[in-house]
């Protein structure tokens, strides 16, 4: 097999960028608000489903065209006038991205919001994963029924990213992941403000005893419901991101095993970590990529085997092996994220 270094390498970015921003998102609602969000495919989906209707919807009349049903007998009607609008009017296909991803962190977020308040009679936190763990499955499952989201099983195609009216593949794929990493980029800045302002430390105080927190007049239910709307922004446009770059939406990419794939990131690199996500997402990019490259060659030399899973084996060990002998992840939490504890030695130097 003939392999594009190239175009494995901007592959690699385009899914590293999307990676980090799910990894960002998780180390928001857990590393610094104490939030196990088991149901992190949900919240990334909600930008898939939006992408999907957005574009088959919204696309049409931005251009100034009459919708066609995606799902019904019209099908390739409908995706021909999606691709043609985008090869055509490349302005109005990048409006058509830019109002999807405003609308998706808008949804996403409020979905998040929403979700929070509803589960905050749940004082136990695992008692709350489990809650959304169930709730992401269930929305899923009422997507996949309900065929004008997605289409039902056959999931919505023709979503094509905003670059795609430039004639060389190449420079539509690179511009995309300039795109992407730019947007990642600014998720880990506006992480790392949060992480290093008052309302950080507020957070921080809720992970780490959120009796002490209630006790000092902090409303712990809504600080966790504005920590879980920002984390599930933050992920809705991830999933924009993920659909547009697979083309494709489908209820059969959000199941729970991309919601472990963030656990992972998070925890290889580290809870609490800005760096640690953006390693613990590099780290997961990378061997998923190694690995789908090395079941691709074992069945061209005709083994009997199904290597396709023996990623969720890798991640399963790793993940046992980094809480067993560094439950800190790789890029542990720094002690002190504000130079406040440095303020007394200041004066007494002084």
């Amino acid at each position: 097999m003939n392999l594009d270094l190239f175009a494995t390498l901007i592959a690699l970015l385009t899914t590293f960028g999307i990676a980090s921003l799910m990894s960002i998102s998780l180390n928001i609602e857990y590393g610094m608000a104490g939030i196990p969000n088991f149901g992190k495919a949900l919240f990334v989906s909600v930008g898939a489903y939006v992408t999907g209707l957005t574009y088959t919807r919204l696309l049409p009349l931005l251009a100034g065209q009459s919708f066609i049903d995606p799902c019904g007998s019209q099908l390739a009607d409908a995706l021909q006038l999606r691709m043609s609008i985008m090869q055509a009017s490349p302005p109005i296909g990048f409006a058509a991205f830019a109002l999807t991803l405003l609308i998706a962190a808008a949804v996403g977020g409020m979905a998040g919001y929403a979700t929070a308040i509803i589960m905050r009679r749940l004082r136990q936190e695992w008692y709350l994963a489990l809650m959304l763990l169930v709730s992401a499955e269930i929305v899923r499952i009422l997507a996949r029924s309900y065929s004008p989201i997605t289409c039902g099983s056959n999931g919505i195609a023709g979503i094509v990213q905003p670059f795609s009216w430039i004639g060389d593949p190449r420079s539509a794929a690179v511009l995309f992941a300039l795109l992407v990493l730019m947007l990642a980029a600014a998720a880990y800045w506006y992480a790392e403000r949060l992480m290093r302002s008052p309302y950080g430390r507020l957070l921080r105080a809720v992970r780490d005893n959120d009796h002490a927190a209630s006790s000092l007049g902090k409303d712990v239910a809504q600080v966790r419901a504005q920590a879980l709307c920002i984390g599930s922004a933050i992920a809705a446009v991830s999933g924009v991101l993920f659909a547009v770059n697979l083309g494709f939406v489908s209820t059969n990419d959000y199941t729970v095993a991309l919601t472990m794939d963030v656990w992972v990131m998070a925890v290889l690199g580290g809870l609490g970590s800005r760096r640690g996500a953006l390693l613990g997402a590099l780290i997961v990019t990378l061997l998923d990529r190694a690995t789908a490259i090395a079941a691709i060659q074992i069945n061209m030399t005709g083994v009997n085997l199904e290597f396709n899973y023996v990623r969720y084996i890798v991640f399963g060990v790793l993940l046992l092996i980094m809480l067993y002998y560094r439950p800190g992840g790789l890029l542990p939490e720094p002690p002190t994220t504000t130079d406040v504890a440095l303020v007394p030695r200041r004066e007494v130097s002084s």
